[in-house]
């Protein structure tokens, strides 16, 4: 889990977070992953697994899509 700060902090520069509990400890240091921001879930390529995790709200793949919150509200001029 992430403080609320890191993840607002984490949204406005861009950077998706998705949350999986303690799934996390199925995950190895060099294995690969992959994640689908709209439905929320982690993959981890190697050990051909998938986690589900928190789903983003739509308005937030936009800021994240967009490279940030400033981006995001320059483009919605």
């Amino acid at each position: 889990s992430f403080a609320r700060i890191f993840f607002r902090n984490a949204i406005n520069i861009g950077l998706p977070v998705v949350e999986i509990g303690e799934q996390v400890d199925r995950i190895d240091a060099g294995d690969a992953i992959g994640v689908d921001l709209s439905k929320g879930i982690v993959y981890n390529l190697t050990k051909n697994e998938q986690y589900q995790g928190t789903e983003l709200p739509q308005f937030i793949q936009d800021i994240a899509a967009a490279g940030g919150l400033v981006n995001f509200a320059k483009n919605r001029k």
